[in-house]
């Protein structure tokens, strides 16, 4: 019996069971919102209950089922309507959007044997990849279109990490035709001409004198961000310097391939978490003197290693390739890491405080709206200095008056301790320079019973070495020299005469030292 008929349906009968409720739209009747269940298409409600496209309609005009065999006849008629037939199952030929199937189909992906979807992370709001099971695909859309969603997805060997910021590639060719997914992520700036001066006053505020110098470390790491850097390390011992604000401005730049590191982090032997980035800031420093020792060892180390074992909980170690540049912030000035006088791999920097007005601004999220101008200006930005070694800038350059008060005060105990024991004296005599032999150094050391206090004997190798780091030569003819010593009781200097090879030891030397 025609359904019309039997119920007295108009086509605005058949629409009222299209919406089910006057509140429900018409995508509620879409494949991907039905169940089925042997000859009956289900449909949701408003209430999130499901209900056959009868017992819908007559719910809505409050009328009770009549004989099942009309009602039988009733569904496979209203089921033709949605475009399913065959007690219920859809037809073979239904229209397909392509557009929808190419637009889910964009979200996945297959590397090697395992699928993963893209989506953003609720929290960092960072594209991130996720586990998922190609029958998850199929039963959300169905064998047909699923199984056509699965076929278009594009699909890849294995991964690699290739970074690029101007001519980014998600999908790499290996040459022979086989494809590697690219885990390393684009940038989401847009370079354009404009205006950056928030930017531009951060980043003097930063550099100082060598301003020029770190718009190329900049631009080294935008435009050829596989090259080495030096770690670049901003110490402060006051606060409201900006140098926080600077490490986030550049975590905004380089987006997901920039990230906050930890002392613990950097010490753990699992780090895949920063193992193929281009960039780590810590803001803290290890406390203890010996964890101080293990973070430098390590931090030296990635900075110069091409190739690191990325290593993860519960699976094997594998290499990857390494371009992580290290900035580190610290209030520190003197000891924030040892640094050896031969060291090349960190450029440090003495951060000013901000003043009252500039620290009351929120100039990070002015910098933030000035990215894509600033980036354009680096761009089009002439190199000012030119690669010097591995690490691109040469060691004068890097050198700072900064680097030296932390080279000093990395000395062992008895360097340090002889230094400031000769600066009190020049002070204490007003001098500019004093006169010794090793013999003489020797006593010196022996009447403030320096070997008691550090715990360790000292020798005339132990001198002599001292002072062939500090670019003092032995005299190689005898002469009358005129030193000091000081009472280990009342701290006092007094001079003393006697005969030896000479050594002239000059105040501006030990302070300014440049090693």
């Amino acid at each position: 019996m025609h359904l019309a008929k039997l119920y007295k349906l108009t086509e605005q009968g058949i629409n009222i069971i299209k919406l089910v409720y006057p509140q429900v739209k018409e995508s509620e009747l879409e494949r991907r919102n039905t169940e089925k269940y042997g000859e009956v298409c289900y449909v949701r409600g408003t209430n999130n209950k499901w209900y056959s496209p009868i017992e819908a309609y007559m719910a809505s005009h409050h009328q009770s089922p009549g004989n099942k065999e009309e009602f039988k006849s009733a569904i496979k008629e209203i089921a033709q309507t949605f475009g399913l037939d065959n007690g219920g199952k859809e037809k073979k030929d239904s229209a397909v959007d392509e557009s929808e199937i190419a637009e889910v189909a964009s979200k996945l992906l297959r590397i090697g044997g395992k699928w993963y979807k893209k989506a953003k992370d609720p929290l960092t709001c960072q594209e991130t990849l996720y586990d998922i099971n190609s029958s998850t695909i199929v039963n959300d859309y169905g064998k047909e279109i699923g199984n056509m969603i699965l076929k278009v997805a594009p699909k890849y060997l294995a991964k690699t990490n290739i970074p690029s910021h101007i001519n980014y590639q998600e999908c790499i060719d290996n040459g022979d035709g086989e494809l590697f997914y690219n885990i390393y992520r684009p940038l989401s700036h847009t370079p354009t001409e404009g205006d950056w001066q928030h930017i531009e006053k951060l980043l003097r505020h930063i550099f100082q004198d060598q301003y020029e110098m770190g718009m190329d470390y900049l631009k080294i790491l935008y435009e050829k961000p596989l090259h080495s850097l030096p770690v670049l390390l901003l110490v402060s011992d006051e606060t409201g310097t900006g140098k926080s604000t600077f490490c986030k401005f550049l975590n905004a730049v380089f987006c997901e391939n920039a990230l906050p590191l930890t002392p613990e982090i950097v010490e753990s032997r699992f780090n895949s978490y920063w193992v193929g980035k281009l960039l780590g800031y810590i803001e803290e420093q290890a406390d203890d003197s010996n964890d101080r020792k293990k973070q430098n060892a390590k931090v030296k180390n990635i900075v110069t290693a091409e190739t690191l074992p990325s290593e993860s909980k519960g699976k094997d170690p594998k290499l990857a390739f390494n371009f992580l540049k290290i900035v580190i912030c610290s209030n520190d000035e003197y000891t924030p890491v040892k640094i050896d006088p031969n060291d090349t791999r960190y450029w440090v920097r003495k951060v000013p405080a901000l003043s009252k007005k500039e620290e009351g601004t929120d100039i990070l999220d002015e910098c933030k709206k000035e990215i894509p101008f600033f980036l354009y200006s680096l761009q089009n930005r002439q190199m000012r200095y030119e690669r010097k070694n591995r690490l691109w800038f040469a060691p004068e350059q890097i050198h700072t008056d900064a680097w030296r008060k932390i080279v000093r005060h990395s000395q062992p105990s008895l360097e340090q301790e002889l230094r400031e024991i000769l600066l009190d004296i020049m002070r204490e005599q007003q001098l500019e320079m004093l006169e010794y032999d090793l013999t003489t150094l020797i006593a010196l050391c022996d009447n403030l019973k320096l070997s008691s206090r550090l715990k360790c004997s000292i020798t005339r190798s132990d001198i002599s070495q001292i002072l062939h780091r500090w670019g003092i030569e032995t005299s190689k003819r005898a002469s009358r020299i005129t030193y000091y010593l000081r009472d280990s009781l009342n701290g006092l200097s007094y001079s003393c005469q006697k005969v030896g090879k000479k050594l002239k030891i000059n105040k501006k030397k030990l302070i300014d030292d440049d090693f």
